[in-house]
C-alpha cells in the first residue's frame, strides 16, 4: 500500500482531475476519487484491526461495517455495536 509521499500534506496530495472537475487525482497512487478525505486514510499507517479475524481497515467506519456483516452472530451474542 503506498504511503503519503514525504513532505506532501493532505491538500498537496490531490490535484483536480483533468477529465472531470468533480474528481480528484491522488498524487501518491494516481487514483481518481470523489472523496479526498476517505481516500487520504488509505495512505496513512494507522490501521483498525478486526478483533474476530485478520482483516484490517484504514477507516473505523469500514471496520464497523465489516464486523456487522461478517461477524453478526458474535456481535449479537455480545450485544455490542
Amino acid at each position: 500500500m503506498p504511503s503519503v509521499p514525504v513532505g506532501l500534506s493532505y491538500h498537496e496530495m490531490f490535484a483536480v482531475s483533468l477529465g472531470s472537475p468533480a474528481l480528484w487525482r491522488c498524487r501518491a497512487c494516481g487514483k481518481q476519487v470523489t472523496n479526498r478525505w476517505h481516500h487520504f486514510h488509505i495512505h496513512t499507517a494507522q490501521r483498525s484491526l478486526c478483533p474476530y479475524c485478520p482483516a484490517t481497515y484504514s477507516r473505523i467506519d469500514t471496520l464497523r461495517s465489516h464486523i456487522r456483516t461478517k461477524h453478526r452472530e458474535i456481535v449479537f451474542a455480545k450485544g455490542s455495536l
